[in-house]
């Protein structure tokens, strides 16, 4: 399922797409509840929900299977980048299951029309935006420009989020995809907020990458470092 999705899907391709996005995210969604979840330095990021202040949040593309249970606000609230592949296609009708709306485009493709939408919906501060700084093909662990421009463009803080997993396999994908064993304990951690003021020039683009870079980093460490050892009791 590779090509693009810019004609029209035929009835039968729609109904097929519609059965398998529900199954998928009817497993997901139950598979998930099994996780014990602990949250940490929330506070901040809960309340700016509350006050409707519109913000940029950000993690790796092998953490993005359980991100919907970082976001506390209100359904189709939240806008994600999704790219224009069928794949793509389904991927968009699972998340807005999740009560989550798609902008379809990538960097490879419908880039720039995508980051216009989303700059207009960041002019609604009710409205957050969710994005991978390092998907959707990589390199992993690689801050793109699109964030750090809507960034700057929207004046919005960038909020680093991660999960770690207590038991989990690691996928050889080109992210290392995290998958979760059922039951297991889920570290979910904000980070502080990045603000991002640099000029859109070239060197304002990699102070800016470095700065998303280092504030996802700690967060990932701090999410990495409530797992418990190996061989400790469980409390």
């Amino acid at each position: 399922m590779k090509e693009n999705v810019s004609r029209k899907l035929a009835l039968t391709e729609r109904l097929f797409l519609s059965v398998l996005s529900f199954f998928s995210y009817a497993f997901v969604r139950l598979y998930l509840a099994t996780l014990r979840k602990t949250y940490a330095n929330t506070d901040d990021y809960r309340s700016r929900y509350a006050r409707e202040e519109g913000m940029i949040l950000a993690f790796w593309h092998n953490q993005i299977l359980s991100m919907p249970f970082l976001y506390f606000g209100k359904r189709f609230q939240i806008s994600t980048l999704v790219s224009l592949s069928q794949d793509g296609e389904l991927t968009a009708r699972i998340v807005r299951l999740w009560g989550i709306r798609s902008v379809r485009g990538s960097s490879h493709r419908g880039g720039i029309s995508a980051l216009k939408t989303l700059l207009r919906l960041a002019q609604d501060p009710r409205h957050h935006i969710a994005l991978t700084p390092d998907g959707p093909k990589g390199p992993p662990f690689v801050v793109k420009d699109g964030p750090l421009i809507l960034a700057m463009r929207s004046g919005r803080p960038v909020i680093p989020l991660a999960v770690s997993y207590q038991r989990y396999i690691q996928l050889k994908s080109w992210d290392g995809f995290l998958l979760p064993f059922p039951f297991t304990k889920a570290y979910f951690v904000c980070g502080d907020p990045v603000h991002i003021m640099d000029a859109p020039d070239s060197e304002g683009l990699e102070k800016a990458r470095k700065k998303l870079a280092q504030g996802l980093e700690l967060t990932n460490a701090r999410a990495m470092a409530m797992r418990i050892p190996k061989g400790a009791p469980s409390p």
